[in-house]
């Protein structure tokens, strides 16, 4: 990196890592951080190099609090190695964790390991670390490797960390839902004004399931609701969905009127106009831009590491892009709630809009049961 550029026997970091995980059939790894688009990069790596034991240990995010989309990423990269026997993704508890160590192995013996500053995000350099220096140093001396090997090999102890997978514990940061930045007829609004709308909330509310298939198995309600991109006929983009509520929901007093628009705030900060419509009052939708509420409802889940845009839904054989129940039950939520507020606003040109809350927060709908029990 300019103006500091390698020296004589020196090797990009990324480089080595890379030349070295080719060379080997086991490793082993202690980092601070990760990053998603580096725990992908070393899902590919190590299938495509057929390592066979490899051991992930993260040392920071515990006590520090992890991106919901990492933590995702990361726990689907465990199930991945555990079903397959071949290792584990493991979160240190035991105290804050900063280190950078990784040890490469063939035939059960280290032949190389790497101490520095760099973390896992090093081997998939992005916007955010392209201009990021770090240093690390290689040894292949024996002893040294032993040292570092031991040293991993005792962060991956019950004493020191757990498997991800059985920590329930693990406090998540929520990531910006992206997907919304940027559209047209919707507007960002601040923490402090969402918690002001939901102190004016009222008892009418609405529970509303979000109908998916069960698993990426399952071909039922593979092209309707929120899947509706996957239906035949009109092509639809990715974010185009339908949520289509049920009857018995629909007949409940204080519903919102067949096509009389309202204000929606979200409980993640963002504002739009919806509004129901449709047969029989069947269909929520967003007023403007039928692709809003989709880019609210997936763009969660986008943010939350779950699943990736499609570009072409056509083209999308596999059904990446489908939304199944196993995914919501990892994402914590399986339900939208809409719940109507005493507040009355008004648009530029005048005209008078109820306010309703859309909840999709998987903490939302916990605080929401816990107020109705202590209530």
């Amino acid at each position: 990196m300019l103006p500091l550029k390698l020296g004589d026997g020196q090797t990009a970091f990324i480089d080595y890592f890379m030349d070295a995980a080719r060379k080997s059939d086991e490793i082993d790894i202690a980092v601070g951080y990760v990053s998603k688009a580096a725990l992908k990069q070393l899902q590919s790596l190590v299938d495509e190099t057929g390592i066979k034991r490899v051991c992930l240990t993260i040392g920071m995010y515990y006590h520090e609090g992890m991106p919901e989309g990492t933590y995702n990423v990361a726990a689907a990269l465990n199930e991945y190695w555990i079903e397959r026997g071949i290792g584990e993704v493991r979160l240190v508890r035991a105290f804050k964790y900063h280190g950078k160590a990784y040890v490469f192995y063939k035939g059960g013996k280290p032949f190389s390991a790497m101490v520095g500053s760099h973390n896992l995000g090093a081997i998939k350099l992005e916007a955010s670390n392209l201009r990021q220096y770090e240093l690390s140093a290689v040894t292949e001396e024996p002893d040294e490797l032993e040292e570092v090997s031991v040293h991993i090999r005792d962060i991956m102890l019950p004493k020191c960390s757990a498997n991800i997978s059985e920590l329930q514990d693990v406090p998540l940061i929520r990531e910006v839902n992206r997907a919304l930045v940027d559209q047209e007829f919707v507007v960002k609004v601040t923490p402090e004004e969402v918690d002001a709308y939901k102190k004016r909330m009222t008892e009418v509310s609405f529970e509303l399931p979000l109908k998916v298939p069960e698993d990426e198995n399952d071909l039922s309600m593979r092209g309707s609701n929120i899947n509706v991109c996957y239906a035949s006929g009109r092509k639809r983009v990715w974010w185009e969905i339908e949520m289509v509520v049920s009857k018995t929901i629909r007949d409940l007093p204080g519903y919102p009127l067949h096509q009389k628009p309202f204000m929606a705030i979200t409980d993640d900060g963002w504002k739009f106009q919806a509004w129901t419509c449709g047969q029989n009052n069947k269909n929520l939708y967003s007023k403007d831009d039928l692709k809003i509420m989709g880019r609210w409802i997936k763009g969660r889940l986008v943010a939350a590491g779950l699943v990736e845009p499609v570009n072409r839904v056509e083209g999308d054989q596999n059904g990446n892009g489908v939304i199944t129940h196993k995914m919501l039950n990892k994402y914590g939520r399986d339900t939208i709630t809409l719940t109507k507020t005493d507040i009355v606003t008004k648009t530029e040109d005048g005209t008078e809009l109820e306010v309703w809350m859309l909840s999709f927060l998987p903490e939302s709908r916990y605080h929401q049961e816990a107020e109705d029990e202590m209530s």
